[in-house]
């Protein structure tokens, strides 16, 4: 999308969306069908995993690691790993749910 900026040896997954203005730093692994929102930023070494929705204007610090099929709320600032499936919100961003996986 317009806007988006993607650094050097940054790896961007199959069908995965980038939306308006979003800032993808060095050195990230953007997993298969994540969508990383409007300005959202994703500092340097951040490992975005399968099926993550990372909110507008979320901000990852480098080096963290959110799991697979997560939800990033708008806004919120992540400063340690999320676990897979779960729902991170706030400054700084706090787990408030994890999602059963249902087959």
């Amino acid at each position: 999308m317009a806007g988006v900026t993607i650094n050097a040896d940054t790896t961007i997954g199959k069908h995965s969306i980038i939306n308006t203005s979003a800032v993808v730093d060095h050195d990230c692994v953007v997993g298969d069908y994540t969508h990383i929102s409007p300005n959202a930023t994703l500092c340097g070494d951040v490992h975005l995993g399968e099926g993550t929705h990372f909110g507008a204007g979320a901000t990852a610090i480098q080096g963290v690691r959110i799991g697979k099929w997560c939800t990033i709320g708008a806004g919120a600032v992540v400063i340690c790993d999320i676990p897979d499936y779960a729902t991170a919100v706030g400054c700084p961003a706090r787990v408030i749910k994890i999602n059963e996986l249902k087959l």
